[in-house]
């Protein structure tokens, strides 16, 4: 018994062992532009860093556009969808009332206690003990 527990317990710790060891991988930022810290010619360096902010400031754009975009669909989507429920709702109305007859409900459940005819019941909530004097007969 000692045996299989040590097998079993080596054996997971050794399938364990690939993950504890894993390293993650963080997602840096877009290297497509990287700028090489060793480059000596100045203007080059200018030029370079130039070219990335125009490309980070036309990236944002084509963001920006696609959001309006998205947004504006959003919008139609859920226009679309209260109409249809709207025109769902109407077709509903139409076969309900077509099948007044039959409504669906509680209809053919029947009361547990159904009181006799002429007879009061009184409130639990006002019964009072004064209330329950004046109902005895003597």
């Amino acid at each position: 018994m000692n045996k299989k527990i040590l097998t079993v317990s080596i054996g997971s710790l050794l399938l364990m062992l690939p993950f504890l060891t894993a390293d993650v991988k963080e997602k840096r930022g877009d290297d497509f532009l990287r700028i090489n810290d060793n480059i000596q010619n100045e203007e080059l360096h200018i030029e370079l860093k130039g070219i990335k902010k125009e490309f980070h400031i036309e990236r944002s754009l084509i963001h920006k556009y696609y959001n309006e975009k998205i947004a504006a669909l959003k919008e139609e989507r859920k226009n679309k969808i209260k109409t249809m429920k709207a025109d769902f709702a109407g077709r509903r109305k139409i076969i309900m009332k077509k099948y007044v007859g039959e409504k669906p409900g509680n209809s053919s459940v029947k009361p547990s206690y159904v009181p006799p005819a002429g007879k009061n019941i009184p409130d639990k909530k006002k019964d009072s003990s004064k209330d329950k004097k004046k109902n005895r007969k003597p």
